[in-house]
């Protein structure tokens, strides 16, 4: 990916409002996401798990504990401690994300640039999703990799991550019980707020106004999504 990729974050409102008065980005603890196969290990990868028993001394000396229940127990200590906040990297805007993310009528899509994403959560890693089976690779597992990973069923989200681990050295961040806040100027690194194409009016009227109170610079940025667009012979008159 080049620095000046666009990046997508499809929200809510509430979220949306969050961002601008908090002026911070939230990144959600791994297994509070909906999807239980984060971090996962299945397939080849698990039996070479059980078979090389790596996680044998995994935080201190050697234990008896069953290797099954071993491995259970550190997959499940690595999505207590990580910390993800997702992005799609596509070129344009996505159908599927404003109603996966956004519901049917209400929502915004924020959007920037890889560089200036990268450039505004202070240290944190900022890394693609690859989209595979899971425990193909025979190997033993590493957090990164696997926080890097999803099914193929879900390739259509082309997701960027950026991730972050409890202990983390940077003052700058809060680290709460159910995620991270990271700093975030909306003023300086969003290029554009995008409406939910199927908004009506008022709702346009109230995303200007809660830019007008918490981000006026972003103001000239707030667009209609472009998904509302008529074709020629069906403009609105």
């Amino acid at each position: 990916m080049n620095d000046n990729d666009l990046v997508w974050r499809y929200m809510g409102f509430a979220r949306f409002v969050w961002l601008l008065q908090k002026k911070r980005l939230w990144l959600s603890r791994v297994d509070k996401l909906e999807d239980e196969w984060e971090l996962a290990l299945a397939g080849e990868q698990l039996e070479h798990v059980y078979l090389r028993r790596p996680f044998g001394t995994f935080g201190g000396e050697p234990t008896e504990e069953p290797i099954r229940e071993r491995t259970r127990r550190v997959i499940m200590e690595w999505r207590e401690r990580s910390y993800v906040n997702c992005w799609c990297t596509l070129p344009h805007e996505s159908h599927a994300l404003w109603r996966v993310f956004c519901g049917p009528s209400e929502g915004v899509a924020i959007q920037t640039t890889l560089g200036k994403l990268k450039a505004n959560v202070s240290r944190l890693a900022v890394r693609s999703v690859n989209y595979d089976e899971p425990g193909r690779q025979r190997k033993t597992p590493e957090l990164f990799e696997l926080l890097q990973q999803k099914r193929k069923m879900f390739e259509y989200e082309h997701e960027v991550r950026v991730i972050g681990e409890r202990g983390i050295s940077d003052p700058n961040l809060i680290v709460g019980e159910f995620g991270i806040e990271c700093p975030f100027e909306p003023e300086t690194a969003l290029e554009a707020v995008w409406v939910h194409p199927q908004a009506d009016t008022s709702f346009l009227e109230t995303v200007v106004a809660t830019v007008d109170t918490y981000a006026p610079k972003l103001r000239a940025q707030v667009k209609w999504s472009s998904m509302r667009d008529k074709p020629p012979l069906f403009e609105r008159v």
